[in-house]
């Protein structure tokens, strides 16, 4: 019950101090908040004793923030272009954003189903605001191009379905910067949408314990047709309610960056047919049991022939 409750406050203060950061416009008060959700998030992927996995992660959180800090400390002295580009590799690494993105994927796999919702969601949320609030969306349009080139093809080979949801995440910072970019607004509502198709489609795997791709053979009707129109919400295909965030991001991203729109919506096409490759695979049990059920139907109609064959071969000798 102690556990219970302890995990419980943990997420409530990750849930107020990444709400709170949207009413927040210093960066330190932002720094603390961040710092606040890494050790809150610490305890619930440490079951007994700190794993690998926990101090891989909290070192890699440390250095993003020290370099953060260590970026305010050239805006004393006025070097704004170094303080920008400090600023933007920080948040980068805290995020998972390409080219720093190698950290997410692997410890996404290795925590449970409620730890991966914290982490893609609610968790990106503060550091998501700071570099809307103090980097040049310029500047950032490299970053962004490279990680949806790179998530987009990454997912491809994976068989673990932790890490493909790893990728999909890494692929929509990529829009959720966008939007952000744009209007607070739409950032808010892509999130929101994108958190609870998220939050539905862990639940699914969760309920269903499934780790691996292959898995999804074995699990009922019902459920893969769920789990397939989340997967396709998610990734944007319309008349879905993932599209229309997607779709309205696209019109105004188009406004200021053909390049950056021309690359998103490439690139969505790639992720879309991943997902669709999940699809198909799901449902390949389906089929199969079509086709063994007519194979022994086949079956038994060779066996009935082959008893009525010696039958006949003895009342034609007789």
């Amino acid at each position: 019950m102690k556990l219970n409750m302890s995990k419980i406050m943990f997420i409530t203060i990750i849930v107020l101090s990444s709400l709170t950061s949207f009413s927040v416009n210093n960066w330190l008060t932002m720094w603390i908040l961040m710092e606040l959700n890494l050790f809150m998030f610490m305890p619930l992927m440490t079951k007994k004793k700190i794993n690998d996995q926990t101090l891989k992660y909290f070192i890699i959180q440390s250095l993003s923030s020290y370099i953060l800090v260590f970026s305010m400390l050239w805006t004393s002295m006025k070097i704004n272009s170094i303080n920008n580009l400090l600023t933007m590799i920080s948040m980068l690494i805290k995020i998972g954003m390409a080219p720093f993105h190698a950290w997410k994927p692997e410890l996404m796999n290795k925590i449970n189903w409620n730890e991966c919702f914290l982490l893609t969601t609610l968790i990106k949320i503060t550091p998501l605001i700071l570099i809307n609030k103090m980097i040049s969306f310029k500047l950032l349009i490299l970053p962004l191009i490279t990680t949806m080139i790179m998530s987009s093809f990454s997912g491809f080979n994976q068989l673990s379905l932790k890490k493909m949801m790893a990728f999909s995440s890494i692929f929509n910072l990529v829009w959720m910067t966008c939007a952000f970019s744009m209007n607070k607004i739409l950032m808010i509502s892509f999130m929101t949408i994108y958190s609870t198709l998220n939050w539905k489609m862990m639940k699914l795997f969760k309920k269903n314990n499934l780790i691996y791709k292959n898995q999804l053979i074995l699990t009922p009707l019902k459920t893969k047709i769920s789990m397939n129109l989340n997967l396709l919400s998610i990734s944007g295909l319309p008349p879905l309610m993932g599209f229309f965030p997607k779709w309205i991001v696209i019109n105004e991203i188009t406004k200021n960056s053909m390049l950056m729109s021309f690359m998103m919506i490439m690139t969505s096409i790639l992720m879309m047919f991943m997902y669709i490759q999940m699809n198909t695979f799901s449902f390949t049990n389906f089929f199969m049991t079509k086709k063994m059920n007519k194979l022994n139907e086949n079956k038994t109609f060779m066996m009935i022939n082959l008893i009525n064959f010696p039958m006949m071969m003895l009342i034609w000798m007789n």
